[in-house]
């Protein structure tokens, strides 16, 4: 009889849960969570802002002895700035009467804030010191008997450089957490307006120098590549792979046991499918 009665109140208790189950209808919301999560996974999820190469077009002055110097400084460069823009707009009455209509007036880019980790050699920082003096000269030593400047653009002390002696172009390209290439950004005639302090100090142990260049921009041009894909569709990166691999792995384990009911086979299936899904390489 005991056995009768709880069989008697399972299905009593299912009858109850069926009958005040609601309806599922979150799906079908306009903002729902699946409709956004399914927006980032048609576009491959969330960009990174550590993942980017800096790279600079050797200038006219620096052909030669610095351009190796400058090749380099891909790899030294741990903070960096994409650049907007500014438009400054005039106040423009139509037909001369009624209120103010602003209309656009010129447009001012935003300027490349850079910072540069500095070498033992010292010749990251003085590259730009360079860099700075083939601007504006601010040696004394060109003031020469023979009135001859000691750098190739022949400014004397005091002296602006010509413009395309110094001005050169900068590409920031971004990527994804799979190295794929999203999107380059091109400055052109790009020049450094600020070099900033270098901070030594002898309780400064464990840190490394760095120098905060700002550099002027007279316009940007962007060439957004093509995507790799839905997340669900893109190979993945080795890192990500050993991560996803040792992930399946532990939840296959886990589930490896004698199935005491449907849910049980269905998990260890479910988890049988997601770690030979991470073997392949795909999200």
């Amino acid at each position: 009889m005991a056995k009768i009665a709880d069989v008697a109140k399972t299905l009593f208790n299912l009858g109850k849960g069926v009958g005040l189950e609601k309806p599922r209808e979150g799906h079908t919301k306009e903002f729902s969570i699946d409709k956004f999560t399914g927006a980032l996974q048609e576009n491959n999820s969330l960009q990174r802002p550590n993942r980017y190469v800096v790279s600079i077009v050797p200038p006219a002055w620096a052909t030669g002895k610095f351009q190796g110097d400058v090749q380099k400084l891909v790899f030294f460069c741990d903070g960096v700035n994409i650049p907007g823009a500014q438009i400054n707009p005039f106040e423009h009455r139509r037909l001369g009467i009624g209120p103010f209509d602003r209309r656009p007036a010129s447009i001012l880019p935003s300027e490349v804030s850079a910072s540069f980790m500095l070498d033992q050699n010292g010749r990251n920082l003085n590259f730009f010191q360079e860099w700075i003096h083939n601007i504006f000269e601010i040696d004394p030593g060109t003031v020469l008997n023979d009135g001859s400047g000691s750098r190739s653009g022949s400014a004397l002390f005091g002296e602006t450089h010509y413009h395309d002696h110094y001005a050169t172009t900068m590409e920031i390209a971004t990527y994804d957490v799979s190295a794929n290439k999203i999107m380059t950004l091109k400055a052109y005639e790009v020049y450094p307006s600020l070099l900033g302090d270098v901070t030594l100090g002898w309780a400064q142990n464990d840190e490394f120098a760095r120098v905060q260049v700002n550099f002027q921009v007279r316009t940007f041009t962007t060439d957004l590549q093509e995507g790799p894909g839905p997340a669900s569709d893109r190979a993945l990166g080795g890192f990500e792979k050993l991560i996803r691999l040792g992930t399946a792995g532990t939840s296959l384990v886990s589930s490896m046991k004698t199935p005491n009911n449907v849910g049980d086979a269905i998990n260890i299936i479910s988890n049988a499918q997601g770690f030979f899904g991470a073997l392949g390489g795909k999200t």
